[in-house]
């Protein structure tokens, strides 16, 4: 009787526009007065201690970095170094917005940062070469879902401290799914641009150009051009480097590499690239406290929420529920993803994982499952859940970048949803290329 109260009140409350994190909270608190026998003190317990950690507060360290990036110029230099590796193929501005937001996801984790920045830079771009801006604003949202998945990745973060599986492992094993869901975009934008016949490859360089000019001296010209992008953009290139080098070796720990990438992304910002000023450090300053504010009331209630499920014993129900369906280890795996597709249509990242994670670890590890492995598949559900409506995060940013209205985005929306599914029951169906460098 519980659950029910708790997911009518829930549902009501997202339908009628109550934020996530006060209709999780105000469902959990309601089922917790009327239906248990549960002291109210407990909610706030859980809800103190579900933000009192050491590895959580590399989330607004790696949100503040992210901020700066995007501000002090490091990702501007980012998408001049992805230009220079592609910009001479069919939709290349496309192809080099998914390339730059895979860049840019390895420097701050966040979807919606690296939709934002690539957004704000490459949307006027490609408007003014011919693109659709509702057809750029998907790109870009789609490029931002690579964001999650690439590592240093909050979502990584938050499932290894919600399920105690090492971060470190998690990190490692987002790399090539980050880099096959990266690819897959790319693609995709390569097919819809000779399509619909935009940014096609003889406006930067016609055929018989191609054929005056011998292979090797093309190759000398990108090169230079690749040469330099780097020699601009070292700084900035060198960031992934430091942090998830200094993780991997051990010199300091996932919430320690997320502080030394804002000192990092500051000096280079403010006396290196000096494309930021004081001023500009407050502004940032001030929108990453909000972000925070934000992140931490959602993961507070969510901890609270996911603590009510587990003294009901949802964990337990879900994976005799799912056993009983099957004991294919394959059939439950696509079940499982079902749900969290459809948990990402109404809820964020945060309190998904938060919730979702507990409750599912049981029933993937009666399955012989690896938690590494599941770590990356919710982390890839909930990521493309960043681009499907109603609550795609993603979405509201990059429409509100492109000055167009969502609705426009949804015949575009199609083509790239489907090719993240392809991607994802890849990444679901082959675990090596989740755990071969584990």
């Amino acid at each position: 009787m519980s659950l029910v109260v708790l997911f009518v009140i829930l549902f009501i409350m997202l339908m009628v526009g109550v934020p996530v994190g006060f209709a999780i909270g105000g469902a959990t608190m309601a089922s917790m007065i009327f239906c248990s026998d549960l002291n109210m003190v407990i909610s706030a317990q859980y809800c103190y201690s579900g933000i009192s950690s050491f590895t959580v507060m590399a989330i607004p360290f790696f949100m503040l970095a992210g901020l700066i990036m995007s501000t002090g110029g490091i990702a501007r230099r980012i998408v001049d170094f992805a230009s220079a590796i592609i910009d001479f193929v069919t939709g290349a501005l496309g192809c080099v917005t998914v390339l730059a937001s895979m860049f840019f996801g390895a420097l701050t984790g966040s979807g919606m940062a690296t939709t934002s920045a690539i957004g704000g830079m490459m949307i006027p771009e490609m408007k003014r070469k011919g693109y659709n801006p509702s057809y750029a604003a998907t790109l870009v949202c789609f490029g931002g879902i690579v964001g999650p998945i690439i590592p240093p990745s909050l979502s990584f973060v938050l499932y290894g401290a919600t399920t105690g599986t090492p971060i470190p492992s998690l990190f490692i094993a987002g790399i090539l799914p980050g880099i096959l869901l990266g690819l897959v975009y790319i693609v995709m934008n390569i097919i819809l641009c000779k399509k619909n016949n935009i940014d096609l490859k003889n406006n930067h360089a016609t055929e018989r150009e191609y054929k005056k000019v011998p292979i090797n001296e093309l190759l000398r010209k990108r090169a230079k051009l690749i040469w330099v992008a780097t020699k601009e953009g070292i700084w900035a290139l060198l960031s992934p480097v430091i942090i998830l080098g200094g993780i991997y070796s051990g010199i300091f720990t996932p919430t320690e590499a997320a502080c030394i990438s804002v000192v990092y992304s500051t000096i280079i910002s403010l006396f290196v690239y000096r494309d930021m000023k004081l001023k500009d450090l407050y502004r940032v300053l001030l929108d990453a406290a909000v972000l925070n504010g934000i992140t931490s009331f959602l993961l507070g209630y969510s901890t609270v929420f996911s603590t009510f499920m587990t003294f009901e014993k949802v964990p337990q129900m879900i994976t005799t529920f799912l056993t009983s369906v099957s004991d294919n280890m394959y059939v439950v795996l696509i079940l499982i993803n079902l749900i969290l597709l459809a948990v990402g249509l109404f809820l964020d990242t945060v309190p998904a994982i938060i919730i979702m994670a507990p409750m599912l670890l049981p029933a993937i590890r009666s399955l012989g499952v690896d938690p590494v492995h599941f770590g990356v598949i919710m982390a890839v559900n909930l990521a493309i859940g960043l681009c499907t409506p109603p609550y795609g995060c993603n979405l509201f940013v990059g429409a509100a970048v492109a000055k167009i209205k969502l609705e426009s985005m949804f015949t575009y929306i199609v083509p790239f949803f489907v090719t993240s599914i392809v991607a994802l029951l890849i990444i679901t169906y082959v675990p090596w290329l989740s755990l071969l460098f584990v």
